[in-house]
């Protein structure tokens, strides 16, 4: 499936899902994000796995796409998603992320610095480097 380039990034880089959210999100757009995610992490969620999310060029998403976004990170748990480095360049989008994430705080880091995030992930033993498209 190709993605749009403008909305969204996403590879798997090691055990760490890439992620970097573009511009505004529809219902639509979440559910084909739900498929290319289940597809990527396939090869990697025989184990723990984590997350890289980088939303500071991402505006919030329709009301009618949250729903969506629940699904997906549902899914992510409950296939051995361990970790998640949050980068938000606003409280709000922190709050959105919070909301439909269950992660406890000690799996689930936010942060405005993209070298922070990559940091923590090392640290926990996600051993990466970013992408060049995501920096």
């Amino acid at each position: 499936m190709l993605l749009r380039k403008d909305l969204i990034e996403i590879q798997v880089v090691e055990r760490v899902l890439c992620v970097k959210l573009k511009n505004v999100w529809t219902k639509n757009f979440v559910e084909q994000v739900a498929i290319e995610t289940q597809q990527l992490v396939q090869t990697i969620k025989d184990e723990p796995w984590a997350a890289y999310i980088d939303i500071r060029d991402w505006i919030m998403p329709s009301i009618e796409a949250l729903e969506g976004f629940q699904r997906v990170y549902d899914w992510c748990a409950q296939n051995n998603q361990s970790h998640e480095a949050t980068v938000c360049r606003f409280d709000m989008q922190k709050h959105i992320i919070g909301d439909v994430s269950s992660y406890a705080p000690d799996y689930h880091f936010y942060t405005q610095s993209a070298a922070e995030a990559i940091l923590w992930l090392n640290q926990r033993g996600f051993k990466f480097t970013l992408p060049d498209n995501f920096k």
